[in-house]
């Protein structure tokens, strides 16, 4: 067997994965030049009530009216086999024969309403909390930095892994977003589940050839410390990547995230966001830093043959991934004693989220066969941290068309802000919080009150807690 000679040699499926995220380093603003300053501008009283956040997407829209907030209509399937369930929701046994039990653990709010309406936008309104703006969409981080940044005070020595984390990002219309105008350290480490499955572990040669490797750059730092400080903050960027490589590859709990076994495999689905929410299971099961998860299930964009089985995609064949994946997510935090807090489950002290960017059309297919997109109202599943399972908030019309009851105090539909100011305060977050100082000269809300059409309430959705 050839000895390594580099470590590019070493890790050639995983040398991407230590690289943060992407397209997230790539894009992040060197805004720590600046001086930035931090309020509040309203008063908030952050639950606290959760230690993690997994943010489960359906990206591309599952159809609402055929899903959670099922509407009887002209392209219903014979199959479906609707039953309706203890709390009242109708569901199609047939499609989620898993999730449905496990719907006593899940509070579901059907009165969401998105500003935007095609896919880019929604996506980066999904993960930034706000609508699209160009003239200093560079400066904006997406939510899952916003916290990494909030949460950096609590990280302890031993938290290697990177706070924010993502399965499959990269494979949705938007992309791994940037950190804007937030320090690079905070960006986003997306990956690939079946590239990250197919090695995290070094072996003791390994092991020796990199921290060879790492003496030898140590010592190049010192010799060049000089010279490198006239680059300023950007090259020490690089350089707290580089460290917090070198401190995961060293750390044991870091290649036993990444074991899935074949009973686990055949659980959550052999499928990519199985395997995602296996291992988004195992993060949080090591206790070693991760906080928030976005675990993205791309696809979902059926506007063609949405019924049809003989169709490269449909939502027959997306719902056969996602039925495993997510009840067996919620079964296993659920069983799983939590490392922080004796006498509580991960799922006690995790918050779990499960939406589209939008919903798709009501009523009958369009002349494709498929449903286009619909963004007046659409569903979300919240279940953990504290929220009563088994609820069900706002209603919508016979048809699923137009929103009826919101579901929560406010006459105005919640919208995605409310989600993220949600997530904020369930993680102890101050989401009234304001930054003053932007290279633009801007402020950043953590919760923009300025929607679409006009101003918009920025609480967040109460009502989940029962």
């Amino acid at each position: 067997m050839k000895t390594p000679k580099t470590v590019a040699e070493l890790l050639p499926a995983r040398r991407d994965l230590l690289e943060f995220g992407g397209l997230g380093l790539a894009g992040a603003a060197a805004t720590s030049l600046w001086p930035l300053r931090v309020g509040a501008a309203e008063k908030t009283n952050p639950r606290g009530t959760a230690r993690n956040v997994i943010y489960y997407e359906f990206s591309g829209a599952i159809s609402h009216v055929d899903g959670f907030d099922f509407k009887e209509n002209p392209a219903t399937q014979k199959d479906f086999d609707v039953r309706q369930l203890k709390n009242g929701v109708y569901l199609s046994h047939f499609l989620f024969p898993k999730v449905e039990k496990v719907m006593d653990k899940v509070c579901l709010l059907r009165s969401l309403r998105s500003h935007e309406q095609v896919h880019f936008r929604g996506q980066y309104y999904v993960q930034t909390g706000r609508q699209m703006n160009l003239a200093f969409a560079k400066e904006i981080p997406a939510v899952g930095s916003v916290i990494a940044s909030e949460l950096e005070s609590r990280r302890r020595p031993e938290d290697t892994f990177p706070t924010y984390v993502s399965f499959n990002l990269e494979k949705g219309a938007a992309g791994a977003l940037a950190t804007g105008f937030l320090p690079a350290r905070f960006a986003v480490f997306d990956m690939d589940p079946q590239a990250a499955l197919r090695g995290m572990a070094l072996d003791q040669k390994a092991i020796e050839l990199v921290e060879e490797r790492w003496r030898l750059l140590e010592a190049l730092r010192k010799a060049e410390a000089p010279r490198m400080a006239a680059f300023g903050a950007e090259m020490k960027t690089f350089e707290n990547f580089s460290d917090t490589a070198h401190r995961l590859i060293g750390d044991e709990r870091w290649p036993a995230a990444f074991h899935v076994s074949d009973e686990d495999r055949a659980r959550y689905g052999k499928t990519s966001v199985g395997l995602s929410c296996a291992l988004a299971r195992n993060l949080l099961m090591q206790d070693a830093g991760t906080r928030y998860i976005h675990v993205c299930h791309p696809g979902w964009d059926h506007h063609v043959r949405i019924w049809d089985r003989s169709a490269p995609s449909n939502h027959y064949k997306l719902i056969e991934e996602f039925d495993p994946a997510f009840s067996t997510l919620l079964e296993d935090l659920a069983k799983t004693p939590s490392k922080a807090t004796p006498g509580k489950s991960l799922l006690d002290e995790t918050l779990v989220v499960a939406m589209s960017e939008f919903g798709r059309t009501p009523g009958d297919l369009n002349h494709m066969k498929g449903r286009d997109h619909y963004n007046p109202c659409f569903p979300a599943m919240f279940a953990g941290a504290g929220v009563k399972g088994g609820l069900v908030l706002g209603r919508t019309n016979s048809d699923g068309s137009k929103c009826e009851e919101t579901g929560w105090k406010r006459k105005e539909q919640p919208r995605i802000e409310n989600v993220v100011a949600t997530m904020y305060s369930a993680l102890g977050i101050d989401w009234g919080k304001e930054v003053h100082g932007l290279p633009s000269g801007r402020t950043y809300k953590y919760v923009d009150e300025l929607g679409a059409n006009g101003f918009i309430p920025t609480d967040e959705i109460a009502t989940i807690y029962g």
